[in-house]
């Protein structure tokens, strides 16, 4: 438990005003979103990539998601900084209430409306943040019992875009508050040995219906939402996995074995039994199953419906 301690004493935090470190950020190249309970270790951070890689394909209540970097990268970084309440008296004396929030706005050329639409869901999410500037330094929170964790925000959301004219391209945007004890008194910047910039967040997928399935083949396709990227000739080998795929009955909300998964003429063929005239739910596994068999940065958000003729 925290101890109290008596307000007439605060003097006593004062800090030694001997200083051995300057390093600040600089401009923000890339953000983590994190869920605001999740926490870290010094022994994550010893390969801090790979911890980020598994946590982004982790269940959603855990995942964090990657903003900008250099497939979606900044252009454009805006800073409102509040001013201090200071009062003042009557008699002429100041009284300090509280610092000012900071408020930052990022806004990026790429990733179009699907991406807007990513932004969007953040708002009211309550996620925390990693920063990473241009020169490949991270900003965290550590906190008092020696873990590490994000930044925390007070607000967060996705302004409206700026739509493009004859002289100026579109952009999207994304802003978030902060306060600015937060950034003081807990902000902790680590050098990176890695390329954690190059990490990318989940894309969207779809189970599509191929055709032609039998009461032995169920024949399907993989593509992603927004662009519908064809999935089975990009991923490959990988994504033919038994286990990558999670068969039912749909009445019945039976499981139904699958023996076998291949690709054959650009498509899957899941085997198995499948009755005539019974309709079955073909979906992705989840993310974490899809990361261990070889298939990383997706997951599966919409299933297909097949009635076998």
């Amino acid at each position: 438990m925290g101890a109290l301690i008596k307000a007439c004493l605060k003097a006593l935090t004062i800090k030694n005003s001997g200083s051995e470190c300057s390093e600040s950020m600089g401009p923000t190249s890339m953000l983590f979103m994190v869920p605001p309970n999740l926490k870290w270790t010094a022994t994550d951070m010893l390969n801090f990539d790979a911890y980020l890689q598994t946590q982004i394909h982790a269940a959603a209540g855990q995942r964090i998601y990657p903003l900008f970097g250099p497939d979606v990268p900044i252009r454009k970084l805006t800073v409102n900084k509040e001013g201090d309440v200071i009062p003042i008296q009557d008699d002429g004396t100041p009284i300090f209430v509280r610092y000012g929030k900071i408020t930052r706005m990022f806004g990026t050329t790429e990733g179009g409306i699907c991406y807007a639409q990513v932004l969007e869901s953040l708002l009211r999410a309550g996620y925390s943040f990693i920063e990473v500037d241009n020169a490949n330094q991270v900003l965290m929170r550590a906190n008092e019992d020696g873990t590490f964790s994000g930044i925390k925000t007070s607000f967060m959301y996705s302004p409206s875009p700026d739509f493009a004219d004859f002289k100026n391209p579109g952009y999207i945007y994304f802003q978030m508050t902060i306060d600015v004890q937060e950034y003081v008194n807990f902000g902790e910047i680590f050098q990176s040995d890695a390329a954690i910039t190059d990490l990318t967040g989940l894309l969207d997928v779809e189970v599509t219906d191929a055709t032609g399935s039998s009461t032995t083949k169920l024949k399907i396709g993989v593509e992603t939402l927004c662009a519908n990227t064809d999935l089975v000739a990009l991923v490959g080998s990988p994504l033919a996995a038994v286990a990558n795929f999670v068969v039912t009955a749909t009445i019945a909300g039976t499981p139904v074995t699958i023996t076998a998964a291949a690709i054959v003429g650009g498509h899957i063929e899941l085997t198995g039994t499948f009755a005539s005239g019974t309709e079955y739910t073909v979906a992705l596994a989840s993310v974490s199953t899809l990361f261990t068999n070889g298939v990383e940065g997706y997951e599966g958000i919409q299933s297909v419906n097949i009635t076998i003729p």
